[in-house]
Parts: C-alpha cells; sequence; structure tokens
C-alpha cells in the first residue's frame, strides 16, 4: 500500500483550512443571493455536474447514481468531472453530455501532484464555469478537494457524502453518511435520496466498443483462439496502490492448469503494463495454453476481452467489476477489503475469503493495520477458488 503521508496531511491540515473559509464564505453567499437561498424544490434545474475523480471500480458502481440522476432532470445537461483512472467507466453513458477527464492519476505522490495537480484545477474550473451548475453530486468519499470543487462551482444545491472522521460534509447542502459495511453502489444512490431522487434500476452496463472487440479478436487469434473458442480470463494484479490485494502468482498459475487441463479452457492473463512480468509470471507455470495480455490491452480493450470470457477469476480490482458489469461470471479473491461493500454487483458471481483470518476485513479508508491479517489472502487455498470456479459454471 502506498501510504501517501505528504498528500494525507495536506488533506487534513490545508484541506480543512481551505473549508473553513469556504464555509465562512458560503454562510455570506447565502445572505447576499437569493439563488442560494433558494430550496431544492423550487430551483430551476438546467445544468447538473458529478464530480468522480477515483477509481475505475467506483466509477462502473457510480453509474446508476448518474443514470438515476439524469432521469430525475431528463431536460438539464449533465457534466461528469473524472480522471484517466476511471474514464472508461463512463465512456459512451447515455445519460452524460460532457466527459471532463483531468489528467491526474492519483498514484504519482507529491511529484504528480506538484506537477500536474495545477493544471488539473485550472481545467476542473474552467469545465466548471462552462457548466454553471445547479446541482452538483460529488460521488467521492475521502479527500477533502472534491467538496471544494463544488463548492467552487457555485452550485446552490450541493451534495456528497459526510464521512465519518474526515470532515468534509459541511460545503454540502444535502449529505449522506458513508457506511462502512453497505454496498458502494447502494451508498452512491444514498447521496441521490439526500435529494429526494430514487431509483429501482440498479443495473450496471458498459459501452460495447466495437473497434476494441476487434482488436481482442485480432490479440486472440495471434494467440490461437478463435473467435468461437471459449476461455477464461486471470486479473492477477491490483492497483499499483494495493499490492497488498494480490493473491499470489503462484496460485494463480496452478489455477491456470486447472482451468485448462480440467475444464479444458484456455486461459487469457490481463492486467496493466506494469503487471505485464506478473503475467508472464503465471503464464509461464500454467501451461502452453496460457497466453499473456497483460500490458498489451487498453482498458476498453480489456472491457471487451472480458465480455466475452466464459468466466474471470480476480482479485478485488477494476476487472473484477468490469466483468460483473458485462455480465460475465466472475469469481472475486478478497482479503484486507470488505466484500460487504466491493463484491461484484452480479448474481453471476462468487466470493473467496479465508476460512481463518478473523481480523479480515481490515482495510477502511485508504489505512490498513500492519498485522497477521495482512496476509489473509494467502490463507485463500487454491481449492477454495477451484471449488468457487466449478459452482459458477454449473449454474444455467
Amino acid at each position: 500500500m502506498q501510504s501517501n503521508p505528504a498528500r494525507k496531511f495536506l488533506d487534513a491540515f490545508f484541506g480543512l483550512l481551505v473549508m473553513s473559509a469556504l464555509a465562512l464564505y458560503g454562510g455570506l453567499r447565502r445572505i447576499f443571493s437569493r439563488r442560494h437561498r433558494l430550496p431544492l424544490a423550487e430551483l430551476a434545474v438546467r445544468n447538473v455536474l458529478v464530480i468522480k475523480l477515483c477509481c475505475l471500480g467506483d466509477g462502473v458502481l457510480a453509474g446508476p447514481a448518474v443514470r438515476a440522476l439524469k432521469q430525475a432532470y431528463p431536460d438539464a445537461r449533465l457534466t461528469l468531472i473524472c480522471t484517466p483512472r476511471n474514464v472508461d467507466a463512463f465512456l459512451g453513458q447515455e445519460a452524460i453530455d460532457e466527459l471532463v477527464t483531468l489528467q491526474l492519476t492519483g498514484l504519482g505522490g507529491m511529484r504528480e501532484m506538484l506537477r500536474a495537480g495545477p493544471r488539473a484545477l485550472r481545467q476542473a474550473l474552467a469545465a466548471m464555469r462552462r457548466c454553471r451548475p445547479d446541482i452538483a453530486v460529488d460521488l467521492d468519499l475521502y479527500y477533502k478537494i472534491t467538496p471544494v470543487l463544488a463548492f467552487l462551482s457555485g452550485a446552490p444545491i450541493r451534495a456528497g457524502f459526510d464521512t465519518a472522521g474526515k470532515h468534509r460534509g459541511y460545503l454540502y447542502t444535502h449529505k449522506a453518511p458513508r457506511d462502512p459495511d453497505k454496498h458502494e453502489l447502494l451508498c452512491f444512490l444514498d447521496i441521490l435520496k439526500s435529494l429526494g431522487i430514487e431509483t429501482d434500476d440498479m443495473s450496471l452496463s458498459l459501452w460495447h466498443d466495437l473497434e476494441a472487440a476487434d482488436r481482442v479478436a485480432e490479440l486472440l487469434a495471434e494467440g490461437g483462439l478463435q473467435p468461437s473458442d471459449s476461455y477464461a480470463v486471470l486479473a492477477p494484479g491490483s492497483s499499483k496502490n494495493w499490492p497488498v490485494k494480490r493473491w499470489a502468482a503462484d496460485n494463480f498459475a496452478v489455477l491456470g492448469k486447472y482451468l485448462s487441463e480440467r475444464l479444458d479452457l484456455p486461459v487469457v492473463i490481463t492486467g496493466a503494463p506494469f503487471e505485464a512480468r506478473l503475467g508472464r509470471q503465471v503464464v509461464d507455470s500454467a501451461g502452453p495454453r496460457a497466453m499473456n495480455l497483460a500490458g498489451k490491452t487498453s482498458i476498453r480493450e480489456t472491457i471487451e476481452l472480458l465480455r466475452g470470457a466464459v468466466v474471470v477469476i480476480s482479485n478485488d480490482s477494476g476487472p473484477m467489476h468490469l466483468a460483473a458489469a458485462v455480465d460475465t461470471p466472475v469469481v472475486a479473491l478478497f482479503g484486507p477489503t470488505n466484500p460487504n461493500k466491493w463484491r461484484p454487483w452480479s448474481e453471476q458471481a462468487q466470493v473467496v475469503t479465508s476460512d481463518d483470518c478473523s481480523k479480515a476485513p481490515c482495510y477502511y479508508l485508504s489505512a490498513m493495520p500492519r498485522c497477521d491479517a495482512a496476509d489473509c489472502l494467502g490463507r485463500i487455498s487454491v481449492s477454495q477458488v477451484t471449488a468457487a470456479v466449478d459452482e459458477l459454471l454449473a449454474q444455467p
């Protein structure tokens, strides 16, 4: 885990000072601006702003909330601000009229923040000036920069998470608590409930990119697979920030052998460019019917790769949520993180956890204790995972 202590220090202290100053200004603004005193029911909503800077899986799970917001205000123009880490969760979504991608990943530590942060802030401010939102909805949960952006947008109605212990809720006019044991998709919808918006449509969807699908077919053909061939996908990696969420590569290799030899399923490894070596490590031990595409596909191509698979086995990471969103059966491996909150949002999913780790889950809000529980993924056996695969594939 990257602890980013400098960034957290700035957020905790400098961010709190900025928010306090803005809160005082907001009080004066309500006194002198009738627009900022109007209740939501009397406000003419012409423009809506959504802020979601992190991360890919979160972006997938935010889809129903964004869609419900557009359905509540169908005539309003909806602008969504995201980052390269999660933009592919929003591409092609009909609910979004304008998609603004800030060129900031959050993975480069303070060096990236100092180099790219000011430019990203100017880009966000320019997008918000164009949008002139009547409602700003912040779907992030941790850092204070997003409620600050919501406030600076000038929106008289602002909604977001009042996350316990983070002191980020008092710039909102409408806020929702974030239950640490409630699925994140439902927590996003709780923010909308604070605005009086409810929905029964909690389905996930991702744009079907035909060009990306053609590229995937070419890559699979280079590895000897024809369009009619079935295959399984293994996602042995995780975010750079969270290497502790990775089940051992050797275990994935044994699982790959099981899939190819016992279930007659060729195996395709997927992952980001920095995971290419991890993919090779799995492929080298998984047998001749394993193919390494880690680092060779874009996120859009990865989505189409997962869409065509018979089953996906993944750590708690982006590919797990992508697979669920395209209706592919998925086996998800959980260690320090909470499956009640982050499990795949799908009826075609199996979650595997350790049987003998009493302290898991131990991760909460970008923090995890240094203890033996950090090895809870290492206590998941290959036989547990193969049993989950068999049970999932046996379902009609």
